[in-house]
């Protein structure tokens, strides 16, 4: 694994943004369909499903990053399921869906993509590495019987496919494009999950990044710990309820949960691995999860996984 001294982060070229993270609803399903081993008392997973609001004042430029949950399930995908609650797309929150330059798929599924349809054809969609190709995925429902996505997201709006063959730079060993060709937002390569997957590099400030994850990874215990965020020794102050409690040894807590323990490793191994129900190139999304990894050790980047509900806890979301 490389060391997240090593990460080189894209030079500052004189613009930031500002990121917003939307809360679009609740998915719950069993947690063998995303994360294995089994754990006792871990059987579901109640998560969110963000989508993510970048603003560049300076430029007076605007992207989406993911759109949520489709929330029309009878006129466009089908029979509603208990497993997804979604509230008010997020569309609603903006008095003006024109200011929108882009939509970003992270990717086609379901809890991603949203409803482009609600934004005015001068918004623009994009999407992975051959994606047009997919019958599976494009053209949209009903055009296409088969399709797992809706035809009235692309009409009349420009579809833009990426291709990574020739890009430059390179971050965190994932190939990359400067979506506005300024330096404030970077979509990176990351498939695995499906072949169309991507990640999102925003830059917050001059020398900080927030990594949009999207699903590189559905919980963190797929990327923590690991050598470069071992299990600390002791946490302070400590993270029981009550402040007199016993002290304990923080690692040594967690140390008999880990699927590691009898290998004498369980500090430094992930706690789960990925379901193979979420991957469609189990070797892609291998190596996606280990860029994950030194991206979230680094003191210069905060990483965000779009089902990530520990961000419930310490954020104000809208």
């Amino acid at each position: 694994m490389s060391n997240p001294s090593s990460l080189v982060l894209p030079p500052y070229k004189g613009s930031i943004v500002r990121v917003s993270a939307l809360d679009d609803g609740r998915i719950a399903l069993p947690a063998k369909f995303l994360i294995q081993p089994p754990m006792f008392g871990h059987d579901i997973l109640d998560i969110p499903a963000f989508c993510f609001l970048g603003e560049n004042d300076q430029a007076g430029k605007k992207v989406m990053f993911d759109l949520g949950i489709v929330k029309a399930w009878s006129t466009k995908i089908g029979p509603t399921r208990e497993s997804v609650r979604g509230e008010e797309h997020c569309s609603c929150l903006f008095s003006s869906l024109s200011s929108i330059k882009a939509i970003i798929w992270s990717h086609h599924h379901i809890d991603h993509r949203g409803d482009p349809s609600l934004f005015p054809s001068t918004t623009s969609l994009v999407v992975g590495p051959n994606f047009k190709s997919n019958p599976a995925i494009y053209p949209g429902y009903p055009n296409n019987p088969g399709s797992v996505t809706n035809q009235d997201a692309f009409n009349g709006r420009e579809v833009i496919e990426l291709d990574f063959s020739d890009s430059q730079p390179t971050v965190g060993n994932l190939r990359a494009v400067d979506c506005f060709q300024d330096g404030f937002f970077y979509i990176l390569e990351a498939s695995g999950h499906t072949h169309d997957h991507k990640m999102a590099l925003a830059r917050t400030s001059e020398d900080k990044f927030l990594l949009l994850g999207a699903d590189a990874a559905h919980h963190r215990g797929e990327f923590r710990p690991t050598p470069l965020i071992p299990l600390p020794d002791s946490i302070t102050p400590t993270p029981f309820e009550h402040p007199n409690s016993i002290s304990v040894c923080a690692g040594a807590a967690f140390e008999p949960i880990d699927r590691s323990s009898s290998s004498g490793a369980a500090r430094t191994t992930p706690f789960y691995e990925t379901s193979p129900i979420m991957m469609t190139d189990p070797n892609a999304c291998q190596e996606t999860l280990e860029a994950l990894k030194v991206f979230d050790a680094s003191p210069d980047v905060l990483v965000i996984i779009a089902h990530d509900y520990t961000v419930l806890d310490f954020f104000e979301l809208s």
